[in-house]
């Protein structure tokens, strides 16, 4: 069996889970990480991750790994990591795929100095990129990346993990909306926050939960209080990745109105989208990135431009006055998963790539 090299800057935050279920996916190749930071083993258990944290060291370290354990192919994730560790893959000669996620297909390609780097660097010296949604091909192709070298590869999830269940309501339960992101600008929280005070206005008997972790937490946290929701709106803390499935089956609707960031960072599809939609879930979520190759409007969600409040509100109200249709959208949102975002589907696709240019 062939090996890959997996080389990406930490292994594994817990905003990369996406990673994660890619490489537990491929069977055709072993893999192995290269990394010059190890986090969180406990939440993401891989045996050969290989690690070096001495910056100095570390491109000779990884060459004596890959030489070691005969690797055929480099697959680097995201484009920033290339440019930092381009001696590396230059001296190696190796076959070389780059993955781009998101901020550096975006916000990225907004900094001179990166977007010069990308022309002059890495779109002629890496062999073949994939990036998770077409919008961010669109983006690369923008910036002076020839479309051959492209292919749009979502990344999948886990719908044995992320089980199926009709959402239903019983007498005098509350509707129940969740929202599961890092509190950051692009997820667009704050116009949530807004919709949902609109919402509760007229649908008194509904309530929101809000789990993640980040920068933006004591803003909204502020925002919660001055809109008087403290009572209504939950902020729960992180939550282990296995343990989602299980808030995501105790709630009825689910949330996300991602927007493109004042720096110009953009989603690429946000896998809690499709865990979501896995388990049945009706979703409220924008026209953003490639969100519409997940949430088809008005078949098991609702999409609406972004930051816009009202349009927000009125389909969360939608939702919960109807819940007759919440196992319709429910079904269809599940059977597009299973069948354009299983992640075993979606790394046969990837090992087909590998092999394309392992000779």
């Amino acid at each position: 069996m062939d090996t890959v090299a997996v080389l990406v800057d930490e292994f594994l935050p817990v905003t990369q889970t996406f990673i994660y279920e890619e490489i537990t996916g491929i069977k055709e190749y072993n893999v192995i990480v290269l990394t010059a930071k190890r986090e969180n083993e406990e939440l993401f258990p891989f045996k050969n991750v290989y690690t070096c944290t001495n910056i100095y060291r570390i491109n000779n370290y990884f060459s004596r790994i890959i030489k070691r354990k005969n690797v055929r192919l480099i697959h680097v994730k995201f484009g920033t990591s290339f440019l930092k560790y381009f001696e590396l893959i230059k001296s190696i000669q190796l076959p070389c795929i780059v993955s781009f996620h998101g901020y550096d297909a975006s916000q990225n390609l907004k900094q001179p100095l990166i977007l010069s780097k990308y022309k002059r660097i890495l779109f002629p010296n890496t062999d073949h990129i994939i990036t998770v949604s077409p919008k961010l091909k669109e983006n690369l192709i923008g910036a002076g990346c020839p479309p051959h070298k492209i292919t749009v590869l979502w990344s999948g999830v886990n719908v044995e993990k992320f089980w199926y269940k009709p959402r239903t309501i019983k007498n005098n339960e509350n509707v129940k909306i969740l929202c599961v992101a890092r509190l950051t600008e692009k997820k667009g929280l704050e116009y949530l926050i807004k919709a949902f005070h609109r919402v509760v206005k007229v649908r008194p008997y509904t309530e929101l939960s809000i789990v993640g972790e980040g920068p933006l937490k004591r803003n909204l946290a502020k925002m919660i209080a001055n809109l008087n929701l403290t009572h209504k709106i939950r902020m729960i803390n992180f939550i282990p990745h296995d343990k989602i499935v299980d808030v995501m089956h105790k709630h009825h609707i689910f949330c996300l109105p991602s927007v493109v960031s004042s720096s110009g960072n953009e989603e690429g599809i946000p896998n809690v989208l499709k865990e979501a939609c896995a388990t049945g879930m009706p979703v409220v979520s924008t026209y953003h990135s490639g969100i519409p190759c997940v949430v088809k409007n008005g078949k098991n969600g609702f999409l609406v431009p972004e930051r816009d409040v009202a349009q927000l509100a009125d389909k969360l109200i939608y939702l919960v006055d109807h819940p007759e249709v919440w196992e319709d959208m429910g079904l269809f949102g599940r059977k597009n998963v299973e069948e354009n975002f299983n992640k075993y589907t979606q790394a046969k696709k990837l090992e087909h790539l590998y092999s394309s240019f392992i000779e």
